[in-house]
């Protein structure tokens, strides 16, 4: 492939998280819970998968949608920080940066109270045809939280990557409108990587065995087909790695977006599929011993390293 601008050009979901831990159950049947932490941080698939990315050392673009508000300053002055060119985010004067309050609990499991307004009118429309000549892959972020991407948008956007020969990933969180596989269904045949989480993938496939969710994608034109399997791990085709073995879990938030960092690095450096398997698990890893979304992912040393400590793990 041809030097390039860019590795990696991250679209869709920009979030501010607002981070509070631990909770419990019984929140809402009190008035009153203390807690330990509260902190502010980037989130939202394409902006975690862009700051991942950047710190693994690729050249990095993003684009989406924010507010012209304190929480979208914060977006755009986090994305100039890790050295993200941000050309492609516009900031609307109709709507409110994305926000999202994290409640996490003690083990690690998280739920999200999540406000979209900015995500939702998002319709990759800034990505122009030179940002794609320019751009190694283009990976798409909550394509199915992302409304203004259906009706056959985001297939166009992908159809206009593939012609101009960048290759193409996406993830897929809950339907914004119910209609799963109908939403990306158009986009498979021009996605090189999906790997959604569990959940997401048997909603959108109507089957619950991976292998069975693996083939359905892989029948509809979909390039590299996987499942990203929370606690248990991911399988990716015919190559599964359970969760890297960790001391202490600080929250799980980033870490789906993690792992698909480490994959997208593993695609543009031109690693075999078993070794972008493993760089997407130590980038998750990495993810979870923090409570932010990226906080934890400190150097792409750091997680080669951790890849040749768990290589023996795949299981193929």
């Amino acid at each position: 492939m041809r030097n390039r601008k860019f590795d990696v050009l991250s679209a869709g979901l920009l979030v501010y998280d607002i981070i509070v831990s631990p909770v419990s159950a019984g929140i809402f049947a009190t008035d009153t819970q203390k807690i330990d932490s509260i902190s502010f941080s980037v989130g939202g698939d394409a902006m975690n998968v862009a700051v991942d990315c950047a710190k693994l050392g690729l050249k990095t673009a993003l684009s989406g949608t924010v507010g012209r508000d304190a929480p979208g300053d914060y977006l755009i002055a986090s994305a100039r920080s890790h050295g993200i060119d941000y050309a492609g985010v516009a900031v609307s004067d109709k709507s409110a940066t994305s926000c999202s309050v994290v409640l996490g609990e003690a083990n690690g499991e998280r739920h999200f109270a999540y406000y979209g307004k900015s995500n939702d009118s998002y319709d990759g429309s800034r990505i122009t045809d030179e940002m794609l000549a320019d751009t190694r892959l283009l990976y798409v972020g909550s394509s199915l939280g992302l409304p203004s991407l259906g009706d056959g948008t985001l297939a166009e956007l992908f159809r206009r990557a593939k012609k101009a020969g960048c290759l193409t990933a996406m993830d897929a969180t809950a339907s914004s409108d119910g209609k799963w596989l109908a939403h990306i269904r158009e986009a498979l045949p021009c996605c090189d990587v999906f790997i959604p989480s569990y959940e997401e993938a048997v909603e959108i496939t109507g089957q619950t065995d991976p292998d069975a969710i693996i083939a359905f994608l892989k029948s509809l034109g979909t390039g590299v087909a996987g499942v990203k399997l929370g606690a248990q791990g991911v399988k990716v085709e015919n190559v599964a790695c359970p969760a890297f073995r960790h001391d202490g879990i600080v929250g799980t938030t980033g870490a789906g977006d993690g792992f698909m960092a480490g994959f997208v690095c593993g695609t543009v450096k031109g690693f075999s599929l078993e070794e972008r398997v493993l760089l997407g698990s130590a980038v998750a890893s990495c993810v979870i011993r923090k409570p932010g979304a990226t906080e934890g992912v400190e150097s792409y040393e750091e997680c080669l390293a951790l890849m040749e400590e768990h290589r023996a793990d795949l299981v193929k």
